[in-house]
């Protein structure tokens, strides 16, 4: 059910600018987006004749291989839902979209069924965002990767079975690994894992520091990480040209129940081979690059390089517009320079697979190590984000300017390539994130020292030049087609005055044309996406992060951290709270010592726990719950499943001075209601 602030002048006959009346755009369920303006048409046309066309070698690979397509099966849910691609062509671009984004649109359309990468290599591709990787072993197969959603993942190993030989008469699942903590890669475990197949003994390998990273980017912030994430991934536009027409690394994401089977390994050394029912992976984890925790595999029996999300048909983020922490793009290059070196350019491999986008293969017949082609080009695609990023902020370019001075310097040969290009990343929004790791967000410009807040800094320029001159000047730039100087000054207006319907929709209007001439997902989804809540006034509910599966496998001390993090300091100092405490999880062992001090909360995992106002004992599954909302503490305490020794009235008092996160808070300022 869809929750939103209703904005109250739309039951008004107004007609504003651009031929809209206000009550066209009363509820998102009958929202719809506008025609392409004619600068908006020429922008993309003269993009379409700049693009490599003849180039249609990652069509050739994503069709490779196939063993079997979805058709019917609701493994193909997914690509269902996107019917509507059916009928694209190079031939008839639309308007409204950037015709590059709308070739990885059909480039990743493409996909849908069981491929066979190498004989007893197997990928699913198009079911979910993410590949399903199967390796054949001894006596069944090993699942790598197993989607973002239970359901998926279940329907797309059923599938498989279909038409993968039976070892020994059964398709039994010997092994799972998680290449990374991105919930794309986990989400499906408990699809596979309960499918009936999964061996007793079968082993669950994800990198090190799996579960400390995935909590900590899930947890920690993943309230306002899913608010923004209605942004990136643009969730009340429809599927068609003028909303979302592809999520860059795949077709789009499956509908269903996040879940996560928790590791039974987690790999802790650089490099360990692991051996899963006869078949040896080498694995090597490579943190810090596309994810905090990461591995790769080689799979010497198959000639066979798993790359995970180091390598995809396009740019990757640097950072993600939905949040976390920024990645370190001269690592990443580090890693696919060794990887080149060791597996590909030593004729080790045939073949890199990847946790998106279709595998690479050397043509044998000729002499060009494609594979090796493609990873220098990758590699040096990161490379040149960092290394001229930071060339040019050791000049004093700042982290405001070096995205617009970096898209001027793209080398031809990767502007030529389609796999560098900025479909999930940009080269503007990665330089800047380049910058951001090693001087921070500050440019240092005294005059954003301590910068005014947002509507008290657009108010400054809207009460000296006056609204009607700004409005004026914006509409001028805007019938010019210079959209994003018009969305400067619309802005300005709608950060003073979020009431005025007129800024609203000369705002959306603006940003609409820049989201469809957009080449990146994220760029192109925001812009509609803001341009959706702007017109409607309504704010749809947030992408929910942490699931039930990721809060019962989030570590106590984490959690101590998330209390932290809603300890609302005014209240704190209100009540006075100052005292220590002790967490006792009887079923694992664990203690924890915390304090609530000048308007703070601490805490540490500790062996003993010194002397305390209060010590809270309950099971970690049970605490599980309580997080959950399937049961309450003073249920547990009422029915002795849970006990405090000391002055438990401190609990209360922290409970009445903690804040609850409900993701709906404003990004485009909402109209008053």
């Amino acid at each position: 059910m869809k929750t939103r602030f209703t904005l109250s002048v739309l039951s008004l006959s107004v007609i504003v600018s651009f031929g809209a009346a206000a009550n066209d755009y009363a509820s998102i369920d009958t929202y719809e987006g506008k025609a392409a303006s004619k600068f908006t048409e020429n922008a993309n046309t003269a993009v379409a004749k700049s693009l490599p066309w003849e180039d249609t070698s990652a069509f050739k690979r994503t069709t490779r291989g196939l063993i079997a397509e979805f058709g019917t099966h609701e493994a193909g849910e997914l690509k269902n839902r996107f019917e509507y691609m059916a009928d694209m062509s190079v031939e008839d671009l639309p308007p409204s979209v950037n015709p590059s984004i709308w070739r990885q649109g059909m480039l990743n359309y493409a996909a849908g069924g069981l491929y066979e990468v190498t004989d007893g290599v197997y990928q699913i591709r198009g079911a979910d965002l993410s590949n399903m990787t199967i390796y054949r072993t001894d006596n069944g197969y090993v699942i790598h990767d197993p989607l973002l959603s239970r359901q998926a993942a279940a329907a797309s190993w059923e599938f498989a079975k279909q038409h993968l030989p039976a070892i020994n008469g059964e398709h039994k699942i010997t092994g799972m690994i998680y290449s990374h903590m991105h919930a794309d890669h986990f989400g499906g475990s408990r699809g596979v894992y309960e499918s009936g197949d999964f061996a007793k003994d079968a082993e669950i390998y994800a990198p090190k520091d799996f579960i400390k990273e995935l909590a900590d980017e899930n947890v920690i912030a993943g309230t306002a990480m899913g608010r923004r994430a209605n942004y990136q991934y643009g969730t009340t536009l429809d599927n068609n040209a003028k909303g979302i027409v592809d999520n860059a690394l795949g077709l789009g994401t499956s509908r269903g129940e996040v879940t996560l089977v928790a590791p039974t390994i987690e790999i802790q050394e650089r490099e360990k081979v692991i051996n899963i029912d006869g078949l040896d992976f080498h694995a090597i984890n490579m943190p810090g690059a596309e994810a905090p925790a990461e591995i790769v595999l080689y799979v010497p029996e198959y000639r066979s390089l798993n790359t995970a999300e180091l390598t995809y048909d396009g740019m990757h983020n640097i950072y993600t517009f939905r949040g976390a922490k920024v990645r370190d793009s001269l690592v990443w290059t580090k890693y696919l320079t060794e990887l080149k070196m060791r597996f590909v350019d030593n004729g080790l491999v045939d073949n890199i697979h990847a946790a998106h986008s279709a595998p690479v293969w050397n043509d044998t017949s000729t002499n060009v190590n494609e594979i090796s082609e493609y990873m220098t080009l990758q590699r040096d695609n990161y490379g040149f984000i960092h290394n001229q990023s930071m060339r040019l902020a050791n000049h004093g370019v700042t982290i405001h300017d070096v995205g617009r001075q970096i898209e001027e310097i793209v080398p031809q040969s990767q502007i030529d390539t389609w796999h560098t290009n900025g479909y999930h990343g940009s080269y503007s929004h990665n330089a800047r994130a380049v910058v951001n790791l090693y001087l921070g967000y500050h440019d240092m410009n005294p005059v954003n020292t301590n910068p005014l807040q947002t509507k008290d800094q657009s108010c400054v320029y809207v009460n000296a030049a006056g609204a009607d001159v700004l409005y004026k000047a914006g509409m001028a730039h805007f019938n010019a087609g210079e959209y994003q100087e018009s969305s400067q000054l619309f802005n300005d207006l709608v950060q003073c005055n979020p009431n005025n319907i007129d800024y609203r929709f000369a705002l959306a209007d603006s940003f609409e044309q820049q989201g469809y001439q957009s080449e990146t997902m994220a760029w192109r989804n925001s812009y509609l996406q803001g341009a959706v809540e702007l017109r409607t006034g309504e704010i749809q509910e947030s992408i929910k992060l942490a699931s039930p599966d990721v809060i019962a496998n989030t570590p106590t001390g984490m959690f101590l951290d998330f209390i932290a993090v809603s300890l609302n300091a005014p209240k704190a100092e209100a009540a006075g709270l100052d005292f220590n405490f002790g967490v006792y999880h009887p079923d694992l062992g664990e203690r924890y010592y915390g304090e609530v001090s000048n308007a703070n909360m601490a805490n540490i995992e500790v062996d003993k726990l010194p002397k305390v106002d209060f010590e809270l004992i309950i099971n970690k599954a049970d605490l599980t719950k309580v997080a959950l909302g399937e049961t309450t503490l003073d249920a547990l305490l009422k029915f002795g499943q849970a006990g405090v020794k000391g002055d438990a009235s401190l609990l209360d008092q922290l409970a009445g001075s903690l804040d609850k996160f409900d993701g709906m808070f404003e990004i485009l300022p909402m109209p008053s209601k």
